[in-house]
């Protein structure tokens, strides 16, 4: 009977452990301090995708899956209602100001990947994202939202991105200040447009094979 408990504990055990994502590791930051940890997923299991009306990780547009360790992106064919289709979007909905947000991508045949935040207005509008290409990577401040969209890009490095290699992605932004590292690269700009509160943070890809895994995202303060 003693045996049979103890297995019966160690079971439960392995069961929370699997169902839970770890603690990330705090990123090294210029700008801020980090402070509550809002949400941190590894994607590593189907329960990483929360859906429709619940809290969490929810793709909106597009098809998103978790598949070996990471949640993979395709996005949305041209149909009557969008001819043009659209990039797949995965968000998590909040309301912050100062953040700090990291995450691991890969490439794989996707021209494009990016990191976005969008504001508290309903619906959402634009307001700011790094964008990654095989060849390029920039910071864009944006505003509106759908036919209204506008952008304006701060700060552009062209450098090439190896579309089967894994890269880590830190974002800060604090008061009109966003600061990103993506690989090896730094790129920091202002704008009063960053300033506004943050009521979606997340992650889009055009075409087809991207994959994303290791997201968190914290509250933060001015280190100033």
């Amino acid at each position: 009977m003693r045996h049979a408990t103890q297995l019966f504990w160690l079971f439960v055990v392995t069961i929370v452990a699997v169902g839970e994502t770890a603690e990330p590791k705090p990123p090294e930051t210029k700008l801020t301090v980090l402070g509550q940890l809002v949400t941190a997923e590894a994607f590593d299991r189907a329960e990483s995708l929360a859906p429709k009306g619940t809290v969490g990780w929810r793709g909106g547009i597009g098809e998103w899956r978790v598949e070996g360790g990471a949640v993979h992106a395709t996005d949305e064919k041209p149909s009557a209602a969008r001819p043009n289709g659209h990039e797949a979007v995965c968000e998590y909905v909040t309301e912050l100001n100062d953040l700090v947000m990291t995450a691991e991508f890969k490439l794989g045949t996707s021209p494009q990947v990016g990191f976005v935040c969008r504001d508290t207005n309903s619906p959402n509008h634009h307001l700011g994202r790094i964008q990654v290409t095989p060849t390029a990577v920039w910071l864009q401040k944006m505003s509106g939202i759908a036919k209204q969209t506008s952008k304006e890009v701060l700060q552009k490095i062209d450098t090439p991105f190896d579309p089967e290699k894994w890269y880590q992605v830190t974002i800060e932004i604090s008061g009109d200040t966003w600061r990103a590292t993506v690989g090896d690269h730094e790129l920091t700009a202002k704008h009063d447009r960053f300033k506004d509160p943050k009521g979606r943070v997340g992650m889009v890809a055009k075409g087809e094979g991207a994959q994303f895994r290791n997201v968190a995202v914290w509250k933060a303060q001015s280190k100033q």
